[in-house]
């Protein structure tokens, strides 16, 4: 496993990434830093949300599903079905 990271690590140079990432934020301005930060909040708030509401969806119908399937495999359906 270890050397599997090592060759990944050694393609993708992370660390000059960060460090780049670091000094072009400490560069900037105040106002750049508080208008970049609240832009980012924004946007992971959003984010969250929208999120929310698709993980929301998906439990829906995984439940109604599930629900079925122990309906169908205690024979409480068997009236309906005709079997």
């Amino acid at each position: 496993m270890q050397g599997i990271l090592d060759t990944i690590e050694g393609l993708i140079p992370m660390q000059d990434i960060i460090d780049y990432g670091f000094d072009f934020i400490n560069n900037l301005g105040i106002i750049e830093q508080v208008v970049g930060l609240l832009v980012l909040a924004i946007v992971v708030v959003l984010g969250t949300f929208e999120l929310v509401k698709k993980l929301s969806k998906i439990l829906i119908v995984v439940l109604i599903l599930g629900g079925l399937w122990f309906l169908y495999s205690g024979g409480f359906l068997d009236g309906i079905i005709g079997w």
